[in-house]
């Protein structure tokens, strides 16, 4: 059973949790992955990357000309970079679970009060982008952002 993100995420360090004991888990850019899969990941990409350029460097001298021989076993590495993605998204599947919400104006609030932002600033901000604008009223968040920036003008 995979983890929900509370019980993954340490929210003092960031870095690395226990989840019941069980398993250590490591957030790298947001991501939450366990560290035998990641390692085993980087293990995969290197060496069939790697694999395809030294492949080209030892089968392509009989079939290019020796110029090129360079720039097709790179392309071979580079192939091989494309093939090991493919591999590792197959074998390692995603460990976090997402989960919406409906947005809600206390729940903008809370996100103005982190992020520090002024919600005036942003409502004028967003009225004088029409795409923004366009975006934000087919989301049906508009109207959410004008009651939080018109408290302020009040």
């Amino acid at each position: 059973m995979l983890p929900k993100p509370a019980d993954v995420k340490d929210s003092e360090t960031g870095n690395l949790t226990q989840n019941n004991g069980k398993k250590m888990y490591l957030e790298i850019v947001g991501d939450t992955i366990l560290p035998n899969h990641l390692l085993l990941a980087i293990i995969i990409s290197v060496g069939i990357s790697l694999g395809g350029y030294n492949i080209g460097l030892w089968l392509l001298p009989s079939i290019a000309s020796a110029q090129m021989v360079p720039s097709y076993s790179l392309l071979l590495g580079i192939s091989g970079s494309v093939l090991s993605l493919v591999i590792c998204s197959l074998v390692f599947k995603p460990k976090r679970i997402l989960i919406e919400e409906e947005t809600s104006a206390e729940s903008m609030i809370e996100v103005f009060k982190d992020l520090q932002l002024d919600p005036h600033e942003e409502l004028e901000l967003i009225e004088n982008d029409p795409i923004t604008k366009k975006e934000l009223e087919e989301l049906g968040v508009l109207n959410h952002f004008r009651a939080i920036g018109g408290e302020r003008k009040k």
